[in-house]
């Protein structure tokens, strides 16, 4: 796991935001069953198969959100955290994948982000804040995914 990933996953559960992620088995089933070349790609990496977090961030779900709009509608939202520029289309190719979207539909998620970040330093919680409130204020596009840059505004 990433420093952004930690992180993120520590402000997201400061401000209580943060859902625990579902049975370990429903993501390794999901993924056996539709998705058999990532187990492929898990084993040739070296990771362990036996730790969940490896089964959900090769899905690019590293967090799990629960935020309540201005309207006052709760979403359960999928975040994603990228490091690199050229992985987050690769990424949001995947996430927008027919399977993917049942996937989603089955874990009660209603959209998934992912949040491309740059800074070699933690992002305050005030970004974070700001970033999550205005991404659930907004319309989602048609996909219901979406790549966020994650910029810290100018002072």
């Amino acid at each position: 796991m990433t420093y952004h990933k930690l992180w993120f996953q520590q402000t997201a559960r400061q401000l209580k935001v943060l859902r625990p992620f579902p049975a370990f088995e429903i993501v390794q089933g999901f993924i056996h069953t539709y998705l058999p070349k990532l187990v492929d790609d898990m084993d040739g990496r070296g990771l362990d198969l036996t730790d969940p977090y490896h089964w959900w961030e090769s899905i690019y779900i590293d967090g799990i959100l629960e935020l309540e709009n201005s309207q006052g509608v709760t979403l359960s939202v999928a975040v994603g955290i990228i490091e690199q520029w050229r992985n987050a289309n690769t990424a949001l190719r995947m996430i927008t994948a027919p399977r993917m979207v049942e996937l989603r539909h089955s874990l009660n998620l209603e959209q998934h982000w992912l949040f491309y970040v740059s800074s070699r330093k933690p992002y305050p919680e005030s970004v974070w804040i700001d970033l999550l409130y205005e991404q659930a204020d907004k319309p989602p596009p048609e996909s219901r995914c979406s790549i966020i840059e994650v910029v810290e505004p100018d002072l």
